[in-house]
């Protein structure tokens, strides 16, 4: 499927950011963005650190996927 990515946790935060980067926006007006749908009042600062602590949680995979106009989808391997 065309603009499929096969996230990995060890590279989660660059593949996001390419991501966003793709879709003609960075990680603070995504943030921003999210904050605004979502009713959320944290930084980018804290996403960041999110992501380097492997702490994200994927509701909060799922509102970047939803601001980016991506979805998450869990697959079996061939």
């Amino acid at each position: 499927m065309e603009d499929e990515i096969l996230l990995n946790s060890k590279d989660l935060l660059k593949q996001i950011k390419a991501i966003a980067k793709k879709e003609g926006i960075n990680m603070t007006l995504l943030k921003f963005t999210i904050n605004a749908i979502f009713n959320k009042a944290d930084g980018v600062r804290n996403l960041y650190n999110k992501f380097n602590r492997r702490t994200i949680r994927v509701s909060e995979l799922e509102e970047i996927a939803e601001v980016l106009n991506y979805e998450l989808v869990l697959r079996k391997k061939n």
